[in-house]
């Protein structure tokens, strides 16, 4: 892990692996970190320099005070990429790093070379019934609750050390994150915004998906211009560590890499 802090104050971690002329960005989800994406970047050509950043509040990255917008975590990442010297990249995201790399491709079009959704936040946002956010505070305050819920949400990965490790540090490190990521994506629209996006974008849909629903993963791919929906019957909301081998070839194909 490096980290490296933006002109906003924050100091953001991030884990990177590879060197070359061509970078791929991974943004996670919520209540998870650049952990998440440890072993997708173990299945991606070295050649290529990838770059996997804490999302403020979450991982080892700074924990401002909330609230926060989704503009302003799309506007952290496009601070780290300038710190990091990044011109253009291809942008992957998961969940509501998926909002992210939405409102980041829509805000600075000219850092996006291609974009890859995975289970994401739909582009009409994705609002948490108020009733639930009970449940929510609740499951903050413990930790097994929370991890329950996480596990629901990669129904199909292996229950090995990385998975007991990824569930660790989301419970100990990026759960107060928990609920201002949520309240950030109930007022997320950025359905007329994508309307103007002209880059190669790609959707990946896992059906085991307990959040997102395919709905809301065909809306998103009808108000992107030419976005590609495609779907993986055995896999359920998280990719990245229920299937992180298949992503990672996936993803050198859709970017040439």
């Amino acid at each position: 892990m490096a980290a490296v802090s933006l002109g906003n104050g924050l100091r953001i971690f991030y884990r990177e692996r590879g060197q070359g002329g061509q970078t791929v960005l991974l943004i996670h989800g919520n209540t998870a970190s650049s952990l998440w994406w440890e072993r997708v970047m173990e299945h991606l050509p070295g050649s290529v320099r990838v770059l996997a950043p804490d999302l403020r509040g979450c991982g080892d990255s700074d924990k401002p005070a909330p609230p926060w917008s989704i503009a302003d975590l799309a506007e952290d990442i496009y601070q780290f990429t300038q710190a990091l010297g990044v011109g253009r990249c291809f942008v992957v995201g998961h969940s509501l790093g998926g909002g992210v790399a939405m409102q980041l491709a829509v805000a600075r079009p000219e850092l996006v070379e291609r974009l890859v959704l995975i289970n994401s936040a739909p582009a009409e946002g994705l609002v948490t019934p108020p009733e639930r956010y009970a449940q929510l505070e609740a499951a903050v305050q413990m930790p097994e609750l929370l991890k329950a819920a996480l596990g629901m949400m990669m129904p199909t990965a292996p229950q090995d050390e990385f998975y007991r490790a990824v569930l660790e540090e989301s419970v100990t490190k990026s759960a107060g994150a928990l609920i201002p990521n949520g309240r950030a994506l109930d007022v997320m629209n950025l359905v007329e915004q994508v309307a103007g996006l002209r880059v190669p974008t790609l959707i990946i849909y896992g059906q085991k998906d307990g959040l997102v629903t395919l709905d809301m993963m065909e809306r998103t791919r009808d108000q992107i211009p030419g976005a590609q929906l495609e779907l993986w019957p055995d896999v359920g909301h998280s990719a990245p560590v229920e299937a992180p081998e298949r992503l990672a070839k996936r993803l050198v194909e859709f970017f040439g890499i």
